[in-house]
């Protein structure tokens, strides 16, 4: 006998169905608490813990005239149903069935029974669940499930990193693109695909306080992505919500600063605790191997699955801070450091090798199989990727001495920022500068000059102050002239503008590309404009004239700074105090000597550094980053799938079902746009698109160029909703329709059969079989038909008919149309075996060739684990289970009633 529960609404034993995942079958109320319910799907033998607020899951009553089915194989037309105790009893004359001894895969009856009990829907939503199961069937085989979302520009190499990493079992890698190439939009396009291909679902974003709210709009804005922010007001929230509860459970994907970390051991803990699918770290050249985050990291790693760790500058701390990220990445790999150095110098006669095969015109791609890092480092740098702009550099020496914590009006390079605003006006001037005192006095010596908008961005505003400031810049009538301090540098991207302002210049040559790289980016369409004004005689001009004549950095990229800042920061440090006067002993023509000397020394470094660097492992990683052909592989199967018009349409038509008219405003670019008008929508359930906008774009040119406007895709959220929606409210679940002009007359029964995965949970096996409807056809005698058996354009012709025109016929309702249900399954199941056997051989081909190449280069690449290989191999196993396993269900029925 069942339990009764407290609230009189839960009982032990009850069947419910969930609305999101139908095809689990029948679930059993299991156990159940003041805050949440478990049910048990025996069908697909799993088990789902919702939240009973907001449960996607309704009670399954059947009511009478339907057809149900024990689990003993016991069957019945329902003639009453009553309740005892929580539980419902169904009855037909003597016969009684409790609702915990329903078959569990009663579900399958549903659209037959709708048709038998005179609850039938139009034709014409037959005819869109028709198409929706079609589209959701091709959406999951689709190689470009996943990326097709991202509200960005299809670049290359950024999708070829998103694709080899989102492919893997285990990602884990160091993304280290060069500034400007895009590392952000790299992580986002791997955690979109990972997310919508629900390889993952808890996530945990990294990042230093200056970039929180960046990273949540950026995920937001370009990938429709909602994440949480962890921080001191949440964990407040969380504590008054859920005392007992450890508050990282209550959100699946975060954001949280450094700063917050470090508040306490408690919030490490805790963290750790919570576990996580995958880790992002951004700017991760900031972690110290011996600092207390390191630690943190290393604790969290270690209940990580995947981890992905972003920075510019991947040895800017040293090679053993850059060895310490690789452990994170692989323990097991990286885990001696003299060992790893050697390993470096032996990537120069790889190096050779690859040049040798490549200048013979040969394939090099077996031997960039094998080499290590190249499985776990990414790195492109811009000399390989085009859209970049010319860099021009105004180097304006000025007299007179620095007067900004006096008098700000009074100094030379406020003034020169003055005269530089009014013979740019309007266009807009970045300025950065080392700290917020620094930029605070900026803006005040500049009102002494001159009137202008002038936004500031520095550590002593808060993250909303300094987005909206950041806003203000970016708005064309807003702000002319952004004045930041160092955090500027990092994360924020202003590639909207070409005038870059240098008020001053920082020793590390590394923080300086970081500053340029904020406006020399993809996606910067004019020349950069770096002015760099510096006081004569000064440390100013020491490190203004070897940036431009030593390293060269005004000019172009750099790479191997962190060499070059070793190898000569003593000696610019002892000439900038020797200029300022802080050192004595040194004449002015002993220090123009030095300079001179200082900057003929660096500018033989930095050649022969590049040299080394294009001989060694650089130039693996180069080819190992970026794969072209792959790459345009992937763009033009995402190009093709946007000039269809399908999903248009079909958005259109599912909006209309529920009174949302659309209506296409072609703007003066001629880019589309399209409005929602839900006047006539009565439906309050019905999804809504997220910050309840109402204009949409199918254009992705139009999306980049529009904030504002929802860039929907097979990939959106609100597109997927919206199906699910139509789906497991059971429109077009069964019909009834007349068909004239046919030259004969009968009956034919058209019926939708789906082929599910037993565990549900949008796994990657659907690449291989995927959820394509099963479409079957018999006549009143049980024959098959095919669209030739009957009229030309026969779909069109349909007209719905009276749902309820056969129920006073016994012999049909009985015998004929029960029969006809019978053939058509016996059809269907032979199609769906041929299905199954396709899909498994297909995966047995894929995954066998994977597997096979993981395993062969585990024994010359150590890069590759032995985890990777047992997860391949796992992951082959558990996909042949489910594709040989997949259930078949009926998912919609049509009657067709065919007259002369």
């Amino acid at each position: 006998m069942s339990e009764v529960s407290m609230t009189g609404h839960f009982c032990k034993g009850q069947r419910w169905v969930s609305e999101t995942e139908p095809e689990l079958g029948l679930g059993i109320l299991f156990s159940f608490d003041p805050r949440t319910m478990t049910l048990f799907f025996p069908g697909a033998d799993c088990s789902r813990k919702y939240s009973r607020a907001a449960a996607p899951v309704r009670r399954m009553r059947f009511q009478p005239g339907d057809r149900i089915r024990g689990e003993n194989g016991t069957q019945m037309t329902v003639e009453k149903v009553e309740e005892t105790a929580g539980i419902l009893v169904y009855f037909q004359g003597e016969k009684r069935l409790f609702e915990y001894e329903l078959s569990s895969v009663l579900a399958v009856d549903m659209p037959f029974s709708k048709l038998l009990s005179g609850l039938s829907g139009t034709s014409g939503k037959f005819d869109l669940r028709y198409r929706i199961r079609s589209a959701q069937g091709a959406y999951q085989k689709s190689p470009a499930r996943g990326f097709l979302g991202g509200q960005v520009n299809l670049i290359p190499h950024q999708f070829y990193i998103a694709e080899e990493v989102s492919g893997r079992y285990l990602p884990r890698v160091l993304l280290c693109d060069e500034t400007g190439l895009g590392k952000t939009i790299e992580a986002g396009l791997i955690l979109h695909r990972l997310l919508v291909t629900s390889q993952i679902s808890r996530v945990l974003i990294i990042v230093p306080d200056a970039l929180v709210n960046q990273w949540f709009i950026e995920l937001y804005r370009k990938f429709s992505l909602i994440f949480r922010i962890f921080d001191e007001a949440y964990l407040e929230g969380a504590a008054a919500a859920e005392p007992d509860l450890n508050p990282f459970l209550l959100d699946q994907q975060a954001i949280c600063s450094v700063s917050f970390i470090n508040t306490s051991d408690h919030v490490k803990k805790a963290l750790i605790r919570a576990g996580w699918d995958m880790v992002v770290m951004d700017e991760a050249h900031h972690m110290a191997d011996d600092s207390s985050l390191y630690q943190f990291m290393t604790g969290l790693d270690a209940e990580t699955q995947g981890l992905m760790l972003l920075t510019a500058t991947p040895e800017q701390m040293g090679l053993e801070t850059h060895f310490a990220q690789l452990t994170l990445l692989d323990p097991c790999r990286y885990h001696d450091f003299p060992a790893f150095v050697q390993e470096l110098e032996g990537y120069k006669a790889v190096a050779q090798k690859v040049r040798e095969k490549l200048d013979r015109g040969e394939s090099a791609a077996s031997l960039l199989d094998a080499f290590g890092p190249g499985r776990v480092i990414f790195r492109n740098r811009r000399r390989t990727i085009k859209g970049f702009p010319e860099r021009q550099v105004r180097l304006i020496p000025l007299d007179g001495t620095c007067s900004l914590e006096d008098d700000p009006s009074g100094d030379p390079k406020v003034a020169c920022l003055a005269q530089l605003y009014r013979t740019l006006k309007p266009e807009k001037i970045l300025v950065i500068c080392r700290s917020s005192q620094t930029a605070k006095a900026v803006i005040q010596g500049l009102q002494a000059h001159v009137r202008v908008d002038a936004a500031r961005f520095d550590e002593s505003m808060d993250l909303l102050a300094r987005d909206r400031q950041a806003a203000w810049f970016a708005d064309p009538e807003g702000a002319s002239l952004l004045v930041c301090s160092e955090i500027g540098s990092e994360g924020r991207n202003f590639q909207f503008v070409r005038h870059l302002f240098l008020y001053d210049l920082p020793v590390n040559p590394e923080l300086l590309e970081q500053r340029i790289g904020r406006v020399d980016r993809i996606g910067q369409t004019e020349k950069i404009v770096i002015h760099v004004p510096y006081l004569c005689n000064t440390s100013h001009e020491i490190l203004a004239l070897w940036y431009d004549q030593g390293i060269g950095l005004f000019k172009e990229n750099v790479n191997g700074l962190h060499a070059i800042f070793t190898r000569f920061k003593s000696r610019v440090v002892q000439l900038m105090k020797q200029a300022d006067g802080e050192l004595s002993g040194a004449s002015d023509s002993e220090i123009r000597q030095e300079m001179t000397r200082l900057i003929r020394d660096t500018a033989a470094f930095v050649k022969q550094l590049t040299r080394t660097l294009d001989q060694g492992r650089h130039i693996l990683l180069e080819l190992n980053s970026f794969k072209p052909e792959p790459a345009n592989a992937l763009i033009q199967m995402i190009q093709q799938t946007e000039k269809s018009k399908d999903l248009q349409n079909l958005m259109e038509d599912l909006l209309d079902v529920y009174g949302i008219e659309t209506d296409q405003i072609t703007e003066v670019s001629g880019n589309l746009v399209v409005s929602f008008t839900a006047d006539r929508m009565t439906d309050e359930n019905f999804p809504a698109l997220s910050g309840g906008g109402k204009f949409v774009t199918f254009d992705r040119a139009t999306a980049i160029a529009r904030d504002d406007l929802d860039f929907l895709t097979w990939d959106h959220p609100f597109v997927r909703q919206v199906m699910e929606y139509f789906i497991t409210q059971g429109e077009g679940q069964s019909s009834v329709a007349r068909l004239s002009g046919t030259g004969g007359q009968g009956l034919v029964l058209e019926t939708l059969f789906l082929l599910d995965l037993p565990d549900g949970d949008g796994s990657l096996a659907h690449r291989f079989l995927p959820s394509l409807p099963i479409r079957v056809m018999v006549d009143h005698y049980g024959r098959p038909l095919t669209s030739g058996d009957l009229p030309p354009n026969w779909e069109s012709s349909l007209v719905s008919d009276d749902p309820d025109w056969f129920l006073d016929l016994p012999h049909l309702v009985r015998d004929i149309l029960p029969d006809m249900l019978d053939k058509s399954q016996n059809l269907a199941r032979k199609i769906a075996q041929t299905q199954r056997l396709d899909g498994a051989a297909e995966m047995e081909k894929v995954l066998t060739r994977e597997r096979d190449r993981l395993v062969t280069l585990s024994k010359i690449n150590p890069a590759i684990s032995v985890k990777e290989v047992e997860t391949v191999i796992k992951k082959q196993a558990h996909f042949r289970t489910l594709i040989l396993n997949a259930r078949l269900r009926l998912d919609g029925v049509r009657l067709i009633r065919v007259f002369e």
